[in-house]
């Protein structure tokens, strides 16, 4: 039998070939899933990078803000610490001494107030607004020692104010900020309250919020509502009544418009005036 000699130099250099081509196979594959990896992260990159830039500017910015009027509220005073006694309903409007008398309440000697939402109070001292002291409330129960708290005292107080405000708003979406839905939406402001600090929240679609053309954003002729959208080409009109912070003449009011996922735009209003009508944002001050 003739049994042929084996090329092992040609067998070796057969093997070393078809493991160069696994490695370069092997590379290639390798290559192509880092480039898809690599691709993977660059758009998920965007994403993220997308989605902090609209949550940055998802905001909404005050264009307008107009004294609208006061609502119907009262505030009852009454003789004793505990609202017991005598008492005296006051509607909105200034009482010195001689109307308070005339309505049945007795100068210096009362010593406790509750107050409606929607209104805010000023007590004096004084018979003619005036005095060695003022104090200010909003609603609530305000007994003598909040009153005293606040600086007033008891058994003094001679002359009052009851006031309410609401202000008419206009919003509009912030440069660059994507359409936002109404339920993400709210205004808010604080004050101090006597001896506490007060808020007033409310969401826009709670406060018969209503474009400038007077409908809701699918232009019928109703108030803006929960699901509501708010583009870029919008005004919305917001009317917001004060229950706990209503403000004084002179006061610088702070007021936040709040949006859910994105930002808050702050302001400052100084009120002027409570004539209807008073525009709070182009005036010389």
């Amino acid at each position: 039998m003739n049994l042929q000699p084996i090329d092992k130099e040609g067998s070796m250099g057969i093997g070393l070939m078809i493991v160069f081509v696994a490695l370069i196979l092997a590379a290639s594959i390798s290559t192509g899933v880092i480039m898809k990896q690599a691709e993977d992260i660059s758009e998920k990159g965007d994403s993220v990078s997308n989605g902090i830039s609209d949550s940055i500017n998802r905001r909404m910015e005050l264009t307008g803000a107009w004294v609208a009027g006061g609502i119907d509220c009262s505030a009852e005073l009454f003789q004793h610490s505990g609202f017991s006694g005598w008492s005296v309903v006051f509607d909105v409007g200034d009482y010195d001494r001689a109307a308070m008398e005339a309505l049945g309440a007795t100068d210096n000697d009362a010593s406790s107030i509750i107050v409606e939402e929607g209104c805010n109070i000023v007590m004096y001292e004084g018979e003619s607004f005036d005095g060695s002291w003022v104090t200010y409330f909003g609603a609530g129960d305000h007994t003598l020692s909040s009153i005293i708290a606040a600086g007033g005292a008891n058994d003094e107080i001679s002359s009052i104010s009851v006031m309410s405000f609401s202000l008419v708003l206009f919003l509009e979406l912030g440069p660059g900020s994507p359409p936002i839905l109404v339920d993400d939406i709210s205004t808010s402001t604080v004050c101090a309250n006597g001896d506490k600090i007060s808020v007033d929240y409310s969401l826009i679609v709670d406060s018969g919020a209503r474009l400038i053309e007077n409908t809701n954003t699918l232009g019928a002729d109703a108030n803006i509502a929960l699901g509501e959208v708010i583009t870029d080409d919008m005004t919305v009109r917001v009317e917001m009544a004060f229950d706990q912070c209503v403000p004084n003449i002179g006061f610088r009011m702070p007021l936040d418009i709040n949006v859910n996922y994105g930002g808050i735009t702050s302001y400052i209003l100084p009120i002027g005036s409570d004539e209807i009508g008073y525009d709070l944002m182009h005036q010389p001050w």
